[in-house]
């Protein structure tokens, strides 16, 4: 098993909502550990809130990401279900009671096979907590 884990909170600006696919280009790639290309070498067919998911699905995915194992072809979970829904109540403590939730963004580097996790954004932040894993 050999990964990283992409945890990183960065301030929005107060009338961020006013130019929200600006706001949220600037916040992701902010979050992100990797130069992106670009803009004009970036996809332009999809917005942010294509990958907008309900609250359950950016939990599931999370925790799933967190504990690894057989669904990812590891013979053993990283770590116990238990201890990544914990981790996950943690980071969703740290945002506001309404906040957005974003998967499939795929912060991190794409030399690894497994990338997941999710990106949350309230009011006046957007934070990520990722799983970066090879097989």
């Amino acid at each position: 098993m050999h990964g990283y884990y992409l945890l990183k909170l960065v301030e929005l600006p107060p009338s961020w909502r006013d130019d929200a696919e600006a706001a949220l280009t600037s916040a992701f790639q902010s979050l992100d550990d990797h130069e992106w290309p670009p803009a004009g070498q970036r996809p332009v067919e999809q917005a942010w809130s294509d990958y907008e998911v309900s609250e359950e699905i950016a939990k599931s995915r999370t925790i799933s990401a967190l504990i690894g194992g057989g669904a990812i072809g590891h013979s053993r979970d990283t770590i116990a279900r238990d201890q990544a829904a914990q981790i996950w109540a943690a980071f969703r403590a740290i945002f506001a009671s309404t906040p957005q939730f974003f998967c499939g963004v795929g912060l991190g580097d794409s030399a690894y096979a497994y990338l997941d996790g999710a990106i949350l954004v309230d009011e006046a932040k957007a934070g990520c907590l990722c799983v970066i894993e090879d097989d």
